[in-house]
């Protein structure tokens, strides 16, 4: 009698547990994952950060949560150790009325932007007899940045090189906010330049001395239309240009970026009886932001896609105030011709290989 009485009664808690999980298993449950950061390089260590709460009595001992997975991610472990794909999973155990915090540790390989969009739950009730899904979503960025290639012999040979052909030719030009004394007036100077009340004090036109400034604008022009060129290759010219960019900005230069566009914004040109491939004149600016505008837009680079030819936008160049430095894996002779008429045209160029 005493075994029937105890059977009754674990078989009406198990019919129990099941109906509360049935129908209260999902209520005042969320799940959150977010980047630590929203920008960084690669190789640069952050994390994912995971929350999980349950706003309920109901206790849920087996929640397993399915990250999204990043191929181009290595997950680690507490002793920073590269994980198996399996173990970017959690598993959960959490009470009623709790909160749980968790950290997923990785490094970046490639860079690139990633997105967070969904992660799914698996929860189980009690007695492990049947599971429930429930799709959470997401929503967050992950900027990687390309690796700036530092300390390296080569890098430091071809800032070299730069230096003999554009950083010893830049534009000398007067600094308006450096202010160095006066002097008699020239006819050849500007009446912008005149001094009124010194001349009025002097008796004669006076003009003020400027210390000169060099100026370098630079645009760094990144040709991709090289399908047959390793897709290692490619990003090696993408650190590269990340290099060259940062080194000159932290000099006072200003700095430009122009890339090669892919196939539907060449076809959207033809369709706007622009030229082949010109767009707008490349933005040349100097300081962080303009480091960090450059950084993201190489950031977001597919290197994966086929890129109209260049050669139609370097025939176009003429603008002198303006260095160019190409960096192309690309040495077809449609893209070397129009590069060599640029020498011809005068215009002040430099081709990386």
């Amino acid at each position: 009698m005493l075994l029937i009485i105890l059977g009754g009664v674990l078989l009406g808690l198990l019919l129990l547990q099941g109906l509360l999980y049935r129908r209260l298993w999902d209520k005042g449950l969320n799940y959150t994952i977010r980047f630590s950061t929203k920008e960084a390089f690669e190789g640069d260590r952050v994390f994912l950060r995971e929350e999980l709460s349950n706003k309920k009595f109901l206790p849920l001992p087996w929640v397993f949560a399915k990250l999204p997975l990043f191929s181009r991610f290595t997950f680690l472990d507490d002793e920073n150790m590269p994980v198996s794909d399996g173990a970017r999973n959690s598993l959960f155990a959490i009470m009623g009325y709790t909160a749980m915090r968790r950290r997923k540790y990785f490094i970046c390989n490639r860079r690139g932007v990633y997105n967070l969009h969904s992660a799914s739950l698996i929860i189980s009730n009690l007695l492990h007899t049947r599971d429930y899904t429930k799709e959470f979503r997401q929503k967050g960025e992950l900027l990687v940045f390309p690796k700036l290639l530092e300390n390296c012999p080569q890098i430091n040979l071809l800032f070299k090189q730069l230096d003999a052909a554009i950083l010893s030719n830049r534009i000398i030009n007067p600094d308006p906010f450096e202010f160095r004394g006066l002097r008699e007036y020239q006819p050849t100077d500007p009446l912008k330049a005149v001094n009124f009340r010194a001349s009025a004090v002097a008796g004669q036109l006076m003009v003020n001395i400027h210390a000169p400034t060099a100026a370098l604008r630079l645009v760094l022009v990144l040709n991709l239309e090289d399908m047959d060129a390793p897709t290692e290759l490619h990003e090696e010219n993408i650190r590269l240009c990340a290099t060259i960019a940062t080194r000159l900005i932290n000099l006072g230069a200003g700095v430009g970026l122009h890339m090669s566009c892919d196939g539907k914004q060449n076809a959207q040109a033809k369709i706007a009886k622009q030229f082949s491939y010109i767009q707008e004149k490349p933005h040349v600016g100097t300081g962080a932001g303009q480091l960090y505008a450059i950084y993201e837009r190489l950031a977001r680079v597919n290197v994966g896609i086929k890129y109209a030819p260049m050669a139609d936008w370097v025939n176009q160049l003429m603008d002198k105030e303006l260095a160019f430095v190409f960096i192309s894996s690309y040495q077809g002779a449609d893209f070397l011709n129009a590069f060599h008429g640029l020498r011809e045209r005068g215009v002040s160029a430099v081709l990386l290989e």
